[in-house]
């Protein structure tokens, strides 16, 4: 992943997709056409784009080729192909959607089975040789969806494949003590955050300007751990309220993303 002395920070499409997790269609699938969206990323000075798979994937030919030529770049391909599933088409069709775009890194998560880890290893390391040279598998270690939530058990699965391509994430909103332990156990690969303060049981995502003490708190932990990568809004306030509309969520991210670089700053 790129650094730079001023932080790259991207915007997570699936912040702006009303229909991230199936919640206003069914099936799941891209309700906004990304491009309308692009001049206002631009504008807004975002330095890249993490692309939520279905953006692509659920788009047609024209449409795909505009989000390749973009004024602001694929940074990062978000990908939830299965690790579980042995034949390896999803995977394969990440690796070379990173290609076609010139993502710098894919974001991914491993399975949930415990049994299943060295299948793990075996798929990421073929998952790894697929990708561009320069491009990085990105685990997210999810809480809850992924045996990589466990530190140990993530380390592991990472010396195991070998690559120094191999690489992680973490996020703001993530226990000091998770953020330590993830860091002590492979502190080296993680190049990349996921900025948000998503709290279902609060029924969404806090206005970031809101959430400047625990953000600065975050950002101070990180950087003493040595973190030195990039950032992505993820999610935004609006999200699972009636403000889960593509303007509002486009307009709070930009409002987030002034709040991140003075913070950072």
């Amino acid at each position: 992943m790129p650094t730079a002395e001023q932080p790259q920070i991207y915007l997570g499409t699936v912040a702006i997709e009303p229909n991230r997790w199936g919640m206003a269609q069914p099936g799941g699938g891209a309700t906004i056409k990304l491009s309308d969206w692009i001049p206002a990323i631009a504008e807004a000075g975002f330095d890249g784009i993490e692309l939520w798979e279905r953006h692509y994937h659920d788009a047609d030919a024209a449409e795909r080729a505009r989000l390749a030529t973009a004024a602001v770049p694929i940074r990062v391909f978000n990908t939830y192909a299965s690790w579980d599933e042995p034949e390896p088409d999803f995977r394969d069709l990440a690796a070379k959607t990173a290609a076609d775009l010139g993502a710098f890194g894919v974001k991914f998560n491993v399975g949930n089975d415990p049994e299943q880890q060295a299948a793990y290893v075996d798929r990421l390391a073929a998952f790894v040789e697929r990708l561009p040279a320069d491009a990085a598998a990105l685990c997210e270690c999810h809480h809850g969806i992924s045996i990589a939530e466990d530190p140990a058990v993530a380390a592991a699965i990472f010396d195991a494949v070998g690559s120094p391509r191999v690489q992680a994430m973490v996020h703001t909103h993530e226990d000091p003590d998770h953020l330590r332990a993830r860091f002590d156990a492979y502190g080296d690969r993680i190049t990349h955050v996921h900025v948000n303060f998503l709290d279902f049981e609060s029924g969404g995502a806090p206005v970031l300007a809101e959430a400047c003490d625990r953000l600065a708190g975050q950002i101070t932990l990180l950087r003493s751990l040595g973190f030195a990568g990039s950032w992505t809004i993820e999610f935004v306030h609006g999200l699972m309220t009636e403000g889960d509309q593509p303007q509002l969520l486009v307009e709070q991210a930009i409002a987030d993303l002034a709040v991140l670089r003075e913070v950072l700053a």
